[in-house]
């Protein structure tokens, strides 16, 4: 007799072609299961490292800001330099206020001011 419709676990995902591919599993099949307990176990990796980063960040970005400030001029005044600088600082100021992206069209802008077509468009 086939399980119930209570007792089954729809999957969706993101298939390799941009598509989504939906799975159904019993709800003690095995490979649903495993999925589950890999999925467990990749979160946990991701909490993890989302909570070593958060005690690295802080000390990190006040120790660029201070090789910043030992560079030599016409380093400091490289676009490269400029634009690095700018994009940590946001990101830092992101960390402390909501602990917000930086989102393409920021990176976009800071990027072409920095580094702003050779023809002047």
């Amino acid at each position: 007799m086939p399980p119930k419709t209570a007792d089954m676990v729809l999957i969706m995902s993101a298939g390799k072609d941009g598509g989504v591919v939906h799975q159904l599993h019993a709800s003690d099949c095995g490979a649903y299961l495993e999925w589950h307990l890999w999925m467990e176990i990749g979160a946990e990796q991701v909490r993890q490292e989302e909570e070593h980063a958060e005690r690295l960040f802080p000390d990190a970005v006040t120790r660029f800001q201070t090789a910043l400030q030992t560079l030599p001029a016409e380093h400091a005044d490289s676009p490269f330099v400029k634009a690095l600088a700018e994009l940590v600082t946001l990101k830092a100021q992101r960390f402390h206020g909501s602990g917000g992206f930086v989102i393409l069209p920021e990176w976009a802008d800071i990027l072409d001011r920095h580094f702003p077509p050779a023809d002047g468009s």
